[in-house]
């Protein structure tokens, strides 16, 4: 009895050998060609996206964050790779004359490093510039914060954000019930989005003339395109500063283009969210005998809350750099005396295009020592001051958005 149940014993741990050694071998791994393949055409498509990313915005605003700390000056520096060179080797460059170094702006006189400025000049000057406000600065001289009168523009164009998301909510559900012609009232709706922006500000522009559609249908004469050329500006004539008056008028019409223009794209965003949409959740809503009101409430927003909450985040994206609209609407004339963005419209954007690719103007001496240069120098490295303050601008915002988001959540 003992010699059978010491035969089991070996035989079990051979059996438990065996079956140790076969895990420990492991088998070769043939490798997929297909698989090889599909994933090797996977990176060649993605490989154009991968390197513009990388050199048109990471490398592209690294580049723009250390120029804004410069006095670069494509006119007297040239090439922006060879300026920013000399960050990196400690050499200096050659500057009217005089040695430059990048950063503090020194020059040396007499063998002696002299400071003329520091690194943060531009958003210092960013900071405390002041402009005339109105388009037309011999109807009235009241300065205000470059800064602060885009930057207020802008904020007034996304007073079309809920606008928009009001009225692109209220159609799509519209167009998602069951009824004729719904498909084309879709693409009816998504036209203005996708033409051309010069041809939607040209036809707003013919419906606010003086005798356009807009004042025929209102009965008035409301000058929504007062410029000031041959007569005063909105308010000028009161004492008033026509910042707060014709250039509420003239906003408000690019903001009634823009939600026109774009309730197209989130009037289909919300249709495929609705598409989403719990239906047995709805019908046990109705079953219980809920209103409409309710449904939509307590079961169709709380389900459509991602395509809201990606359409908000975008949306304040896309309107703090809002640049082509009011430029289109009201172009600089030159009547502005520095020949500035029109002051009355331009966004925030309109001061880094200015600055950093078309200027007509220099900054002052109390910035910067002018001394041997134009008084037409550009400096791009202003403009990437803007850019910068912008860019920190709406990352605070995003993240103060996801913030809500997070804690709405909990």
């Amino acid at each position: 009895m003992m010699e059978n149940n010491t035969a089991a014993a070996e035989e079990v741990v051979e059996s438990t050998a065996t079956a140790e050694a076969a895990v420990a071998v492991k088998p070769k791994r043939h490798i997929n060609q297909q698989k090889l393949q599909d994933n090797l055409w996977g990176w060649i498509f993605c490989l154009p996206l991968i390197v513009g990313t990388v050199l048109f915005i990471y490398i592209a605003l690294i580049m723009a964050v250390l120029v804004s700390f410069t006095v670069y000056s494509s006119t007297l520096h040239g090439n922006v790779f060879d300026f920013l060179g000399t960050m990196f080797t400690g050499g200096e460059i050659n500057y009217d004359g005089d040695l430059l170094n990048v950063f503090s702006d020194q020059v040396l006189v007499d063998g002696k490093w002299v400071t003329r400025t520091d690194a943060l000049r531009w958003y210092k000057y960013i900071f405390t510039n002041v402009e005339s406000s109105c388009a037309d600065a011999a109807q009235m001289e009241l300065e205000m914060s470059t800064m602060g009168m885009t930057l207020f523009n802008t904020v007034f164009y996304m007073i079309g954000i809920p606008i928009g998301m009001v009225l692109s909510m209220f159609f799509a559900v519209c167009m998602s019930r069951d009824i004729k012609g719904a498909n084309f009232f879709r693409v009816l709706y998504y036209l203005p989005s996708v033409a051309s922006t010069v041809a939607v500000v040209f036809t707003f522009n013919k419906l606010f003339t003086d005798s356009g559609v807009i004042n025929s249908l209102l009965g008035s004469r409301i000058p929504w395109f007062n410029t000031g050329d041959g007569e005063p500006l909105l308010g000028a004539e009161a004492g008033i500063d026509p910042f707060w008056q014709q250039g509420l008028l003239n906003k408000t019409m690019v903001v009634i283009m823009m939600v026109w223009k774009g309730l197209g794209g989130t009037i289909i965003l919300y249709i495929a969210g609705l598409s989403g949409v719990n239906a047995s959740t709805k019908e046990a809503a109705q079953i219980d005998g809920a209103s409409g009101w309710k449904i939509f409430w307590k079961v169709t927003m709380p389900d459509l809350y991602p395509v809201i909450f990606y359409n908000i985040v975008t949306s304040v994206i896309g309107g703090m750099q809002i640049y082509a609209e009011p430029e289109l609407f009201f172009p600089t004339s030159g009547d502005n005396h520095l020949g500035l963005p029109n002051m009355l419209t331009s966004g925030y954007v309109s001061l880094i295009w200015f600055w950093g690719r078309n200027p007509t103007t220099s900054v002052g001496s109390d910035v910067i020592d002018l001394t041997g240069m134009s008084s037409t120098t550009p400096f791009e490295s202003l403009g990437a001051a803007y850019g910068m303050i912008l860019a920190i601008i709406i990352f605070v915002l995003t993240l103060f958005q996801f913030w809500l988001d997070k804690r709405n959540a909990e």
